[in-house]
């Protein structure tokens, strides 16, 4: 800008400049490679980041994808496409891709940086990312129930779906066909290949090795269902659990609409009995949990140290919220929850249906 200033400075005066002030063309592709890499790590908005890389070939070369700084959640609204509509909270905008693959098919369940989508005819699935268009197809030829997980899909990771009449289809990639497991009623999450099963009435936890199909623990509900009142207690039954991985612990999350609280436990293992149980935190430190009252496969948990350029305060819970409105349909509103406080406040109201979107350049 200063050179600009100057320039215009000269035309206006007719006064020439000293030759140190005069604009002095460049060649941007001259910066050193190390010099380019600094800004790149600088660039946090995903499509600032991709204009950067697009300068010339050699800030290309110099930098990859793996330079881009963690992406804070979008919020996807949800549609058929092939036009998708984001909301970034990070840069507080509203922006549209156009994703053709997307044409004709319903958004079942987002996935990472990937989405679950189903053609309109429902003879088939795939993983598809709309930032890069790649795609993951699905041999599958069921009737879509609900999608377990893995919230964070890898090569390695299982493809958990239930079905009508509580069955379980579970698929690796490389195999051949899916495996059928029955008998598992109850609030269902996947975390690294292990399925975790809270009974419907009682709250008992059963983890089952997807690899073996065998229980290897089961844990008591959070709380003594002994010395609690009954009302308390049947309050505790009825609210919906939902179980996420943060920063290598496995937490226990329920909300109770009653008094506007969350509570949290982490699951534990006793030292000296080897019985595992969960045990109440009142801080999460630095991190941020990310729920979906509609869609607990959905929930996920991020460190707030990796978005210090956001004013996103740590210890906090955000949470989309849907609200039935006088007219026909429903509005979801996004709200944060900060633990320490046990305060809830209103962050956004959306018209539609919307849902966490985790970008990522690098997924499938």
């Amino acid at each position: 800008m200063q050179e600009i200033a100057f320039d215009r400075e000269e035309k206006e005066s007719n006064t020439p400049l000293h030759p140190t002030m005069k604009a002095i063309e460049r060649d941007w592709a001259d910066l050193s490679p190390e010099l380019v890499c600094i800004i790149a790590r600088k660039v946090v908005d995903i499509f600032d980041f991709i204009r950067f890389r697009a300068v010339c070939k050699t800030w290309r070369s110099v930098t990859t994808i793996a330079d881009l700084s963690p992406q804070f959640p979008w919020i996807l609204k949800h549609n058929h496409g092939p036009d998708l509509n984001f909301y970034s909270m990070a840069f507080n905008k509203s922006f549209t891709i156009h994703a053709p693959k997307f044409s004709d098919t319903n958004f079942l369940a987002p996935c990472h940086g990937a989405m679950l989508v189903s053609p309109t005819n429902g003879l088939s699935w795939s993983m598809i990312n709309p930032l890069n268009n790649s795609e993951v197809s699905l041999p599958l030829r069921y009737f879509y129930y609900q999608w377990i997980g893995p919230r964070n899909f890898r090569s390695r990771d299982y493809l958990v779906i239930k079905e009508f009449e509580e069955k379980l289809y579970v698929f690796k990639p490389g195999d051949e066909k899916w495996t059928i497991m029955e008998g598992k009623e109850g609030y269902l999450f996947y975390l690294n290949n292990l399925l975790f099963v809270i009974n419907y009435y009682s709250h008992f936890t059963e983890v089952v090795n997807l690899s073996t199909n065998e229980t290897i623990f089961v844990v008591p509900p959070p709380w003594d269902t002994s010395t609690l009142p009954i009302l308390e207690l049947e309050s505790k039954l009825s609210r919906y659990p939902s179980i996420i991985e943060s920063s290598g612990e496995v937490l226990y999350v329920t909300y109770a609409s009653e008094t506007n609280k969350f509570e949290i436990y982490r699951l534990e293992d006793g030292n000296d009995d080897g019985y595992y149980r969960w045990v109440e935190v009142t801080s999460i430190g630095d991190r941020i949990l990310f729920l979906d009252f509609k869609d607990s496969c959905g929930d996920f948990s991020l460190k707030a140290t990796d978005f210090c350029r956001f004013n996103f305060k740590v210890n906090s819970i955000y949470f989309i919220r849907p609200h039935k409105k006088r007219s026909k349909g429903y509005a979801y509103s996004i709200e944060r929850y900060d633990i320490e406080s046990a305060e809830t406040e209103c962050i956004q109201i959306h018209e539609g249906l919307i849902t966490w979107y985790l970008p990522d350049l690098n997924h499938i």
